[in-house]
């Protein structure tokens, strides 16, 4: 590499001579040659004092202990944490009158939130009210109903029975009554034209006979009177029988026809009506009956619903331990102002929220998350040391006792570590920082060399290559097995050797 510097030294050092005598009219070549052999080579001279050595930085490949180690930040979290809500499964109401504060301790089965149960009282005696109507209601649909059952076929039998007399009536009227009184009105007529001509024959003959008789005077004009008399009544009766006889025959028959062969149709569909309708207002009966059943049903089951909510909005404590206002996710607690104005007196909580978490103090563990990029190197049963932010000086052991399968978010997976907590570890509690340190690999006897010396091909990152120096030439490309990397130093895996020099850096080309 030197050799070849001096040489391209010399060149430019030469041309530049070349060039200064061509610039003052001299001809280079007129010199003699060791004139120019001296003169190049007090220029090289020159310039190798001009310029400065540039030998580049290397650094020994040896072995020592290589260590990989990720942080992981988190919360310490009880193991024993049981969230309080009121689970009801129909009053959604619930209004605070008073509630427990941030960290009181509390006892199993002690109330933590009083509630307003005024209005589902209320609602609970007008259900029982409701309740009594419903069974006074099906008691009256059942009677109706059996009444149905009995009174349906009377009626229908009523109506078969009265159907058929309008029939054989109809048939009657047709085939004697109507011709009957068709006879009678001419009879009727007819009698009444003899009667005239009865009387009117007496008259003529009362007359002949008076006429040849000795009677007297008076006597013949009182029996002719009377028999005039009778004539006339006969005529009159006649003009009255002729215009009864109309009436009857134009009037008072066909409309008797009419009403009676009316009422026939009339009672027939009747009949058909009642064969239809009887079985569908019997069934509907059932449906009814049923439905208050159903119905009765419905608000014993509200009621029980009721009376069971009531019982919840008592809120009693699930466990003994610390009131936290608020949730924990994954260990990480959401703080008690969201909740500050809805857990005091007249404040609006809603059905299934979680608005307190009762924790027991120990034991503790810490949740934490670990990097997809990560889940390579840790492993279950791994174990660190566990600093504090309450205390920085207090030194823990943990060991990851779960790892979760799958992401809690994108890239992220859940780990839980089992802390041994001592004696003077009091002043921790859930929802308080931590962090572990863990060794996810180690190697006594690694090559390790500087990060900032091993280069990855551009076509291909996963081949790594290092520059060893050569004296006076070109640095020569080894390709490298690189391993890890941390703390800015890379783990070699194959491809140098203990006590090998390689450039600290890329060459400059």
């Amino acid at each position: 590499m030197k050799r070849y510097h001096t040489i391209l030294v010399a060149i430019a050092t030469l041309s530049h001579l070349a060039g200064n005598a061509f610039a003052a009219g001299e001809d280079p070549t007129d010199k003699s040659p060791k004139e120019t052999v001296d003169s190049n080579q007090t220029d090289i001279e020159k310039a190798k004092e001009e310029k400065p050595s540039t030998k580049p930085k290397t650094h020994k490949v040896e072995r020592k202990t290589f260590e990989l180690k990720i942080t992981l930040n988190g919360v310490f979290e009880s193991s024993r944490m049981k969230e309080v809500g009121i689970a009801t499964k129909s009053w959604g109401e619930f209004v605070v009158l008073d509630a427990l504060p941030q960290g009181a301790e509390v006892k199993k089965g002690e109330p933590l939130v009083t509630l307003d149960l005024e209005k589902i009282d209320d609602k609970i005696r007008s259900l029982r009210h409701e309740l009594d109507i419903l069974d006074i209601d099906r008691q009256i649909a059942k009677a109706d109903l059996k009444l149905a059952d009995v009174i349906g076929p009377m009626e229908l039998a009523t109506r078969e029975r009265k159907n058929k007399e309008t029939q054989e009536d109809l048939a009657r009227y047709l085939k004697v009554h109507r011709p009957f009184n068709e006879k009678a009105a001419a009879f009727s007529l007819k009698s009444y034209q003899e009667s005239l001509a009865y009387a009117q024959e007496e008259l003529r003959q009362l007359k002949k006979m008076y006429e040849a008789d000795d009677l007297t005077e008076e006597t013949e004009e009182i029996i002719l009177q009377r028999a005039e008399n009778a004539v006339e009544r006969s005529k009159f009766s006649l003009e009255a029988a002729k215009i009864r006889n109309e009436q009857t025959l134009r009037f008072e028959l066909p409309r008797e026809d009419v009403a009676v062969k009316e009422n026939a149709k009339r009672n027939d569909l009747a009949l058909q009506a009642v064969r239809k309708i009887n079985p569908a207002e019997l069934e509907k009966k059932r449906l009814e009956a049923k439905k208050l059943d159903r119905q009765r049903e419905k608000t014993v089951e509200n009621l029980a619903r009721l009376e069971q909510d009531r019982k919840t909005m008592k809120v009693p404590s699930p466990a003994a331990g610390i009131v936290y206002r608020g949730t924990f996710h994954r260990g990480k607690w959401s703080g008690s102002g969201a909740l500050k104005n809805r857990l005091r007196r007249g404040g609006i909580l809603k059905p299934h929220e979680v608005f307190m978490t009762i924790i027991t103090p120990r034991p503790l563990f810490m949740r934490t998350t670990l990097d997809e990029k990560d889940l390579r190197r840790v492993k279950e049963g791994a174990k660190g040391k566990v600093k504090t932010i309450v205390d920085p000086d207090l030194k823990l052991d943990g060991t990851i006792r779960k790892i979760s399968t799958t992401p809690v978010a994108p890239g992220q997976f859940d780990v839980s570590v089992d802390v041994h907590l001592p004696k003077d570890a009091a002043k921790l509690s859930p929802g308080m920082s931590c962090r572990i340190q863990l060794v996810s690999y180690r190697n006594e006897k690694a090559l390790v060399v500087p990060s900032s010396a091993v280069f990855a091909e551009e076509s291909d990152s996963e081949i790594h290559y290092v520059y060893l120096p050569r004296d006076g030439k070109k640095p020569a490309k080894r390709i490298v097995e690189a391993g890890e990397t941390s703390g800015g130093q890379t783990e070699i895996l194959d491809g140098l050797k203990r006590g090998q020099e390689i450039l600290a850096e890329k060459p400059k080309k």
